[in-house]
């Protein structure tokens, strides 16, 4: 039987620094495979959230590249859309746009990728529920608690199903039930097949379906 090489996203050789000649990564490898969720550890400045923006094409590397579903991420608007209609994100970069209201946000990647206003309604309607969201739908993002901020994120970022859902301190603000809640989505959406990079600065209290664990240390993933 052959090996499955496929990959949804690869660092290759990754070398970066910061404005300031700080060095954030240096020679960063990192592969992961469909259905499987990697979770990255990391202290305040370790580099978690220039990991984020490599992936999403906000920044770029020094030298090596960045590749997502076997394109490699380059400073074009084209590639850009393309790999970011296949990304969910919540936290970190991934904020709320506060000109759309929660229902308008949660539907927006449905938007893009140009589903029918039927099958828009349909899954807003399931997501809203999901998330006890309803009596929100109409309001705006800054008049949400951190934890429907939050919530409202996670139904975004799931709403159409894409491959690779990139989540930033998934439990930050959450208070413990809604933390539980949360973790038993991110099993859920596990099992269902998607790909999903949870970047904390601590490691999960429990342990999710096909995952793998690193920590950045000294620029590198170990």
């Amino acid at each position: 039987m052959t090996e499955d090489k496929t990959t949804i996203v690869e660092f290759h050789n990754v070398y970066m620094t910061s404005r300031n000649g700080k060095v954030i990564f240096q020679n960063l490898q990192f592969q992961l495979k469909p259905g499987h969720t990697a979770v990255i550890t990391g202290g305040p400045g370790s580099g978690k959230t220039t990991f984020a923006e490599l992936l999403i094409g906000e920044q770029f590397p020094d030298s090596g590249s960045v590749e997502l579903f076997e394109t490699v991420l380059k400073p074009r608007q084209r590639i850009i859309n393309r790999i970011r209609r296949k990304t969910g994100g919540v936290g970190g970069i991934f904020g709320l746009i506060p000109s759309l209201t929660v229902a308008e946000n949660i539907a927006f990647p449905l938007v893009l990728a140009g589903e029918r206003k039927r099958v828009r309604q349909e899954r807003l309607l399931k997501m809203l529920t999901e998330f006890s969201l309803i009596n929100r739908a109409s309001d705006y993002p800054h008049s949400l608690t951190r934890v429907e901020n939050t919530l409202v994120q996670f139904a975004r970022a799931t709403i159409a199903n894409q491959p690779l859902v990139i989540i930033d301190e998934p439990s930050a603000g959450l208070d413990k039930v809604t933390a539980k809640r949360v973790f038993e989505y991110l099993v859920k959406v596990s099992l269902s097949g998607r790909s999903m990079i949870i970047l904390s600065s601590e490691k999960p209290a429990q342990e999710l379906p096909s995952s793998e664990h690193y920590m950045i240390k000294n620029g590198e993933l170990v």
